[in-house]
């Protein structure tokens, strides 16, 4: 286990509580915790330079990795600029994970990069990452690694929603029968998620905790329980069971994670 120290947490979005994930976190993980805005991260770096790194990670064709053939315009970049300058952003303007992910990496400063210092960002850019196996990309809730990024839209967009919502839906289409997604939405909204739900605080605090169970064990954190918060959830119904109507570990990964806060408490008396 990977027991590190310091948690340093962006944020890069106004979609969640920022306060209260901060409260979660302290009162749940026994480690120095740092939250930072996006200055913090970009580290003096202009915005222009900015605009073209975000418009170099725009997925555009769904079948095309952008790693083999990486174009932008001039209007991507404008666009980038714009947000970066206070614009509402558009929905389902998708960026590729991984590229981000490595293009973060390289503006995080050289020493706070060692084991003991965990790097997490919370966005509201919509990610994907490409799949070899059948060749297109995939909406992701989360990219694990360094730094790992949560993605508020995709918390919104990755999972399908209840089977249920597409069986109604496509009951009234087939018999030409008059249903807006919007009103299939309405009935299921207990039952998933939309961009200005509440309830997405809650449910980022458990994908950050994906994100620290991966830091601590250096590999993938997903647990087979739906009751537990690390659970893979494919569907939004799931992540509501999972983060919301329990929102806690199970008693495995609860015991992982004493064990990870005991062994701090016991280095933090040696070193004081």
């Amino acid at each position: 286990m990977n027991r590190f120290k310091h948690l340093y947490i962006y944020m890069l979005t106004s979609k969640v509580d920022y306060n209260s994930i901060l409260a979660y976190l302290t009162s749940t993980i026994n480690c120095n915790i740092e939250s930072r805005g996006a200055d913090a991260l970009y580290r003096g770096l202009d915005k222009h330079s900015i605009a073209e790194m975000y418009a170099s990670c725009r997925v555009k064709d769904i079948f095309n990795d952008i790693n083999s053939n990486n174009t932008y315009v001039s209007e991507d970049v404008e666009y980038e600029l714009s947000i970066l300058n206070g614009a509402p952003s558009q929905q389902n303007i998708v960026y590729d994970g991984f590229r981000l992910q490595y293009l973060y990496s390289s503006m995080i400063d050289a020493d706070e990069s060692s084991l003991d210092n965990v790097h997490i960002i919370i966005t509201d850019r919509l990610l994907a990452t490409y799949n070899e196996e059948d060749m297109r990309y995939h909406l992701n809730t989360i990219v694990l690694g360094y730094p790992s990024i949560v993605s508020i839209e995709g918390i919104v967009e990755a999972p399908a929603k209840p089977r249920a919502f597409y069986t109604l839906y496509y009951y009234h289409i087939s018999r030409g029968i008059e249903i807006s997604v919007d009103e299939v939405k309405r009935i299921f909204k207990d039952a998933m998620l939309e961009h200005d739900d509440p309830r997405l605080t809650d449910v980022a605090k458990g994908y950050i905790m994906q994100a620290l169970f991966y830091s601590m064990l250096n590999d993938a954190p997903f647990c087979d329980d739906k009751r537990c918060i690390l659970y893979n959830a494919h569907w939004q119904d799931e992540v509501i069971e999972a983060q919301i109507r329990y929102g806690r570990l199970c008693a495995k990964h609860r015991e992982m994670l004493d064990e990870f806060n005991k062994y701090n408490d016991r280095n933090h008396d040696v070193t004081h």
